[in-house]
């Protein structure tokens, strides 16, 4: 199994098309070839994005998405650091990668 964090534009375009390589990390997690690593952080990003009007994803499909990385997932807490990354915001995902030893 491949330990990985998953970037919230993976989750974003593998729902909005369900063919592709995003579609594929989905149903990598789905049949428990990845399992999904996350923090706190990175889950609110992706139930704060999942839920924009924009993409149009009922609250059903959020909610059984999030449920999925939950159950089939790891919850990590990496050290609080920032400013590696040229966009502080990922920081968030390299840092969690670090503290579960990801792929």
């Amino acid at each position: 199994m491949i330990r990985a964090v998953i970037d919230t534009n993976v989750l974003v375009s593998g729902l909005l098309a369900r063919s592709g390589n995003e579609a594929l990390v989905l149903l990598s997690v789905i049949h428990g070839f990845v399992h999904p690593c996350f923090s706190d952080a990175i889950l609110a990003e992706y139930t704060e994005v999942l839920r924009r009007r924009k993409f149009g994803f009922g609250p059903d499909t959020v909610a059984e998405l999030l449920s999925m990385v939950c159950d089939r997932g790891e919850r990590v807490e990496p050290d609080p650091r920032s400013g590696l990354l040229p966009d502080v915001g990922d920081d968030k995902f390299l840092f969690c990668a670090e503290a579960a030893k990801a792929e």
